[in-house]
């Protein structure tokens, strides 16, 4: 499944947004963010900006739940003011387990109102499930053994190879590679502007001419890091013929 056309327009509308795009960093799950974005959305019906930080020392009680606590972390989050920024910077230095995302959340969101109060052209605000920095999102992918074998040193020699010139060619930077049974699984830093399909596509007809041995099917995401099991599930659909010759799911 190739929805390369999908991201174009995607890269279209940051460009005519000027380019300017504030991409969130840390890796936050989906699920997570849009259960954040539904209870952002319930709080602002009846926000009252008083109440809000009035009740902001609930955050450092600790006979208040879970569920509480997001509730208000959130709801101080939609004042976007300076005092809202602060208080949330103050409860990140050490959120209760299991709330870190959710603050991180809060606060980026924070962040954002007080930038577009201010602002006559905010920046436009990227989120994907495996983050980013600066410039450039973060992307997971996966490459399969044409002969349904392990990788032996040669040919692991081969794809490491043409990996690391790829991210180097377009200015990425590759933070991590590895071998295992039939897979080879990375992922690293892209920037925005690049058409990353094509990039992998190429990375593989060059190992393959030198004997890598690569299925030309992958896996390109910036949703999640897939597991092993994950991608035996998306091979086997290959190979029934229920995904195309590629699966490079897109954020937009």
């Amino acid at each position: 499944m190739d929805f390369s056309g999908t991201f174009e327009d995607f890269q279209k509308v940051i460009r005519e947004n000027g380019g300017d795009i504030q991409i969130m960093e840390r890796e936050v799950g989906l699920d997570t963010q849009m259960a954040y974005m539904r209870m952002a959305k319930e709080v602002k019906k009846n926000l009252s900006p008083h109440k809000a930080m009035a009740g902001r020392f609930e955050l450092w009680d600790e006979n208040s739940s879970a569920k509480s606590k997001r509730y208000r972390l959130a709801t101080i989050a939609s004042l976007g003011s300076p005092d809202a920024i602060r208080t949330l910077q103050s409860y990140q230095e050490s959120p209760d387990r299991g709330l870190e995302d959710w603050t991180y959340l809060a606060l980026q969101e924070c962040k954002l109102i007080f930038q577009a109060s201010m602002l006559d052209h905010p920046p436009m605000f990227i989120s994907t499930g495996l983050g980013g920095h600066g410039q450039q999102l973060r992307f997971f992918g996966a490459f399969f053994s044409d002969d349904g074998q392990p990788f032996e040193d040669t040919r692991k020699k081969v794809i490491s190879g043409e990996v690391e010139y790829m991210f180097s060619k377009f200015g990425g930077k590759l933070e991590f590679l590895a071998f295992s049974g039939q897979f080879v699984t990375f992922w690293g830093l892209v920037p925005i502007d690049v058409s990353l399909n094509e990039k992998v596509q190429a990375a593989i007809d060059e190992s393959n001419l030198l004997g890598a041995g690569l299925r030309k099917d992958f896996v390109l995401t910036n949703v999640k890091k897939l597991t092993f099991n994950e991608l035996g599930g998306i091979l086997e659909k290959i190979k029934s013929g229920k995904l195309g010759q590629s699966n490079g799911e897109q954020p937009f």
